[in-house]
């Protein structure tokens, strides 16, 4: 008998097939990464950074106004001293303000200017004689508040001061008034530039790691820069930032700078142009942009170090593990290559010796030892029909009776077989039946062909009363049949369409058997068979996720503290409102309320009682307005309250006054009883008016501030 040789062509072994295509995986996963680093990491560090450069920038500019707002209010408050009002003599009013220069030590000088512009009364005695008559804080103070930068050259009769830095001041003026309403004079307060230096390291030194440094610039009206890193100081800058910072808006934005380098920038203005006791300087913040994606980098170069590590590592035990799986199929390789090789005339054919490794090269090992044994015996029997002819028949009769002994073995494993095929239906009829979802088997014409027993609890029929019915007909709206039976029929002309539409989850709005709507997420397959195909759909009840993504997105818009409408919440139903109001032809008027004192109280009895007074502070304002209107809580002590359906401005106004002396009642607190009032600014928005929310709001936050010092300068009066 001739057995062919083993062809001479050396395949790859499965060692190095398996450890190929580990190392391929590896590689592959880490290029992904690698990707999807660069794509979503580096916009997120982006954005981030930007984030952080605006809010940096939002804080210098609060910063800045809450200092220049406590200059012109030392103002009011020493133009209200009777001490300085009424005083008889320089030496009482130098007493009253060196007080108050003991109490902020950034106050450079305090001086009292009489109506010729001569000074009367300084702190420490200075410039007292000097003629200050042609400095802008003088006669602009004498009108109204005022607030300015000085110059840089030195008061006349003012000796100079150690450092370049300590001739920068911020001035406040405003008028003063006798007891009787007569004018008197000009106060003013001279803020020192170093308050301004200390402010900017102490929201810089948060940023000491190198990646999250940055850069603070505040630039005058006229480009100069009055603040920023050494070099820049005194020099005028260019840059698009400070365009839109003048404009008077705010964010941030990715630019490059006159040195060529490219910046991420935050910007934000502060004061009104249209106010002159504030300062109107654009504040920027900026960060290189290369140093803000240092993260993000940082995060490639890891992910691509430990990227080549795993696949070293996965590529060397795959190798190992390879090599020691496949070590009983090489032994048996070998010994079959012995087997080719081997002549007819040996008497005897070589063993193959069983492996019992694994189940698979055990089977492989004795499939092949009885194949060599039956080859074996036929050899022999072949041997030996030369000697007895009557053996070989006799061998060949046994032989034919081993055969029919298979053939009856065979019939009886084919009957096993259909025993075991109706076993494993029953099985899955079981399976679908106790399954988590809904499993519906439709036939190409959407007839329901299978309903299991959560179809049944789900949906409300019962298998034997849709078997053989359109599935459409019963538990779709009508939309949604129409796109039903459209699909369907594509899918019956074309099987090779359903691998477009199938093999993915959509979300639907059925009706079950009481006419109620239920969502589901459906599961879509394609099933062929020999007289066709079937679809065959699992839905899965939604209905709670559903209620739980409804009720967090409640929560996110509540404040926690007062549960009413938070910031995020009102920015969405503002504009909403301002869409009704152009559409019904009615005005919509916003209400800005800021709780006067808050901070008093707040230092005085505690945070508790701070949280206390807002929450009976945002219900009592809730209950003075109508139920159609929106109270909401913007941050800290300010309010927003929204009115919609307004015939007038006066309507507006009507409302404001009933709220106002609802809020002037006490207040009772755990601990203690308080009465204060509530500053309110009113911005009305007409049918014809264009819709910016940011102008609304200011208009009315200006209207509160104007509220707030109107009360202030009553208070001062009494």
């Amino acid at each position: 008998m001739h057995i062919p040789k083993p062809s001479s062509t050396t395949r790859p072994r499965l060692t190095t097939l398996v450890t190929m295509g580990v190392s391929a995986t590896v590689l592959l996963t880490v290029l992904s990464l690698l990707i999807l680093v660069d794509h979503f990491a580096l916009n997120y560090a982006r954005r981030e950074a930007q984030q952080r450069l605006q809010q940096l920038s939002w804080q210098m500019r609060d910063a800045l106004n809450g200092a220049v707002r406590r200059a012109t209010g030392d103002v009011q408050l020493l133009s209200s001293l009777p001490g300085v009002r009424a005083a008889r003599s320089p030496a009482e009013v130098r007493q009253a303000l060196e007080s108050l220069q003991k109490t902020f030590p950034d106050y450079a000088w305090i001086g009292l200017v009489n109506p010729q512009g001569v000074v009367v009364a300084g702190t420490q005695g200075e410039l007292e004689g000097a003629d200050v008559s042609g400095r802008s804080w003088f006669k602009q103070g004498r009108r109204a508040l005022y607030a300015g930068d000085a110059s840089s050259t030195a008061l006349a009769g003012q000796k100079p001061l150690s450092g370049a830095e300590q001739w920068r001041f911020i001035d406040a003026a405003g008028p003063l008034m006798d007891a009787d309403g007569n004018y008197r004079g000009v106060l003013c307060v001279r803020l020192s530039w170093g308050w301004m230096r200390r402010l900017a390291q102490t929201m810089l030194a948060p940023a000491g790691d190198q990646q999250y440094s940055a850069d603070l610039f505040v630039v005058r009206g006229d480009g100069t820069v009055m603040l920023g890193p050494p070099g820049s100081e005194e020099h005028q800058i260019y840059s698009d930032s400070l365009t839109m910072a003048r404009g008077g808006a705010s964010g941030a934005l990715k630019e490059t700078w006159a040195d060529g380098h490219s910046y991420l920038t935050g910007y934000a203005r502060s004061g009104n142009p249209a106010d002159p006791a504030t300062l109107s300087w654009a504040i920027l913040a900026r960060q290189p942009e290369e140093q803000a994606l240092t993260g993000a980098r940082a995060l490639e170069r890891q992910i691509l170090l430990l990227g080549a590590i795993l696949g070293a590592a996965m590529a060397l035990a795959a190798a190992i593990v390879t090599r020691r799986l496949t070590r009983p199929l090489n032994e048996l390789s070998h010994t079959i290559e012995a087997r080719l090789v081997t002549t007819d005339a040996l008497p005897t054919l070589p063993a193959i010796q069983p492996v019992d490794t694994f189940h698979e090269a055990q089977v492989l090992s004795r499939a092949l030892a009885e194949m060599l044994r039956n080859e074996q015996h036929h050899l022999d029997a072949l041997r030996g029909l030369n000697e007895k002819l009557e053996s070989t028949v006799a061998e060949r009769t046994r032989e034919i009776a081993r055969k029919a002994l298979q053939l009856e073995r065979a019939l009886g494993q084919e009957q096993s077989t259909q025993q075991l095929l109706q076993e494993r239906a029953a099985e899955l009829r079981a399976i679908l039946d106790n399954a988590h979802d809904a499993f519906i088997a439709l036939d190409p014409g959407g007839v329901v062909r299978d309903w299991n027993l959560q179809a049944e609890k789900l949906l409300g029929w019962k298998r034997s009363e849709v078997i053989g019915q359109p599935l459409a007909a019963m538990m779709l709206p009508l939309p949604l049949r129409r796109a039903y039976e459209r699909d369907m029929r594509q899918l019956a002309e074309s099987a090779d369409g359903a691998t477009t539409v199938l093999s993915r989850r959509v979300e639907l709005a059925l009706h079950n058997r009481a006419g109620q709507e239920l969502p589901v997420e459906v599961s879509l397959a394609y099933v062929p068979r020999s007289s066709g195909h079937l679809f065959i759909a699992f839905l899965h009840d939604i209905s709670e996720r559903k209620q739980l993504f409804a009720s967090m997105e409640e929560l996110a818009l509540r404040d926690t503290l007062t549960g009413l409408p938070n910031r995020r919440a009102l920015m969405k139903t503002l504009p909403e409102a301002l869409q009704r109001a152009n559409r019904s032809g009615q005005s919509c008027a916003v209400f800005f309320l800021d709780l006067d004192r808050f901070k008093q109280i707040n230092d005085r009895y505690g945070h508790e009682e701070g949280d206390e007074l807002l929450r009976q502070f945002a219900q009592r304002v809730r209950g003075a307005v109508r139920k159609t209107d929106t109270v909401g809580r913007l941050a800290g002590d300010e309010f927003i309250v929204i009115l919609e359906m307004l015939a007038n401005d006066a309507a507006a106004q009507e409302a404001a006054d009933k709220l106002l002396p609802a809020l002037r009642q006490p207040f009772t607190l755990k601990t203690t009883s308080v009465t204060l009032s509530a500053s309110l600014g009113i911005a009305v928005h007409h049918p014809d008016d264009p819709q910016d929310i940011e102008m609304l709001l200011g208009r009315a936050d200006r209207a509160m501030y104007r509220h707030k010092q109107q009360g202030i300068q009553q208070r001062a009066r009494r």
